[in-house]
């Protein structure tokens, strides 16, 4: 796909009426979104007033930089997974079944962090639908883990590159984990099924460190606004195109369908995000808390937000700080599961509230900043999924 042509010339600025802003709602001790928050050295967000760089060129640095983290804490977080795997199925030290859980969502949380981010490595070699494969409407990591299973033969992390990409990541992993299946017979040491979660992990281990070399070798585009990039605010640019494509799949794919509001209000819980590992929520809210921490910056650069107080009408571009943290603040009064409410209560007031905030924000990138900064994605992104 080719990448839009964004002009340098200055945008002329239009009246904007920011809107009411909604009430604050209550904020839980959810532990899981908690953990979606890197490292404050270099990815905690500040208020851009004690910020004193807001150039494409700082902005496009940071980004760089704070995705690097990010794809580092991924790599670390899937080797951990495999490490604690193979000690867990070789019946050594203290590792539990539920260090094995935590793992993974930890590991998910990672994911989330990085793989909406629509340029780069993560699009290549299907690396994304390599670590999690979703959507998965006909439930393949079922069959195909049940039948690998139901095998004799040797189960390595070389053999699954051989498998359908369906198997090499952590779908396979949660399924093992998580599914009602196993609740009688709970994954145990020295097991075939304990060899292929080996495998499994090692496999994703491997994937999430191939997958951090591909993006550091990118990353210096990104920064310069090279390669890839037609300059830095190109780069700047992308970012603003990225965020509004992910926001869209998460309001269509990750909401509205399992939520039932496209087809006549049935919710259908199985249509969730990591339904069986209870994470649907968790992984919007890890996306959403990566998205903000570009949006805002830090103490030392502005981060978006910063740079298109220069492009466009400010009053829009603090509309949309607003409902980040509108969207934020709901998400966290969520419990991690989608799948779980969806079964016990599908009209939630505050999964309906938090699903407006979601609304918003999209919508105020797509119909407000989009048109401003002379964006268009020409496309609905997300049709065929």
């Amino acid at each position: 796909m080719s990448r839009d042509t964004f002009t340098t010339a200055a945008i002329p600025m239009k009246p904007f009426t920011r809107k009411p802003s909604p009430l604050a709602l209550m904020t839980s001790a959810m532990t899981l979104l908690g953990a979606a928050l890197l490292s404050t050295s270099t990815l905690a967000a500040s208020d851009s007033s004690s910020a004193n760089t807001t150039s494409a060129d700082a902005v496009s640095q940071f980004a760089a930089d704070t995705l690097s983290e990010a794809h580092q804490q991924l790599a670390n977080r899937l080797t951990q997974l495999s490490q604690h795997s193979q000690a867990f199925c070789s019946a050594e030290g203290d590792v539990t079944l539920e260090t094995l859980k935590e793992d993974w969502r930890s590991a998910m949380l990672g994911l989330n962090q990085v793989n909406w981010v629509e340029m780069g490595p993560i699009l290549q070699n299907s690396r994304q639908w390599q670590l999690y494969f979703w959507p998965d409407k006909k439930d393949l990591v079922s069959g195909k883990t049940r039948a690998l299973l139901a095998g004799d033969a040797p189960i390595t992390a070389d053999g699954l590159a051989e498998q359908s990409i369906v198997m090499q990541g952590l779908g396979s992993v949660e399924f093992q984990l998580f599914d009602a299946r196993y609740a009688d017979s709970p994954l145990t040491a020295n097991t075939r099924r304990c060899e292929l979660m080996t495998a499994n992990t090692a496999y994703a281990a491997s994937t999430g460190k191939t997958l951090l070399e591909e993006w550091q070798q990118f990353a210096p585009q990104l920064a310069d606004g090279t390669g890839a990039f037609s300059d830095p605010r190109d780069a700047v640019l992308s970012l603003v195109r990225a965020m509004t494509v992910q926001l869209e799949a998460i309001k269509d794919r990750k909401l509205r369908r399992p939520i039932g509001l496209d087809n006549g209000g049935t919710a259908n819980p199985y249509a969730a995000e990591s339904w069986r590992g209870g994470m649907g929520l968790a992984n919007i809210g890890a996306t959403l808390a990566m998205m903000e921490t570009l949006w805002l910056g830090n103490d030392e650069v502005a981060g978006v937000q910063g740079y298109l107080n220069q492009q466009v009408d400010p009053r829009m571009v603090a509309s949309t700080t607003g409902d980040f943290a509108d969207a934020r603040d709901a998400f966290a009064a969520l419990p991690a599961d989608l799948a779980g409410m969806l079964r016990d209560d599908p009209r939630n007031g505050d999964l309906q509230q938090a699903m407006i905030h979601l609304e918003t924000l999209q919508a105020g990138f797509a119909d407000t900043l989009n048109p401003a900064l002379g964006l268009s994605l020409g496309f609905n992104s997300t049709d065929g999924d």
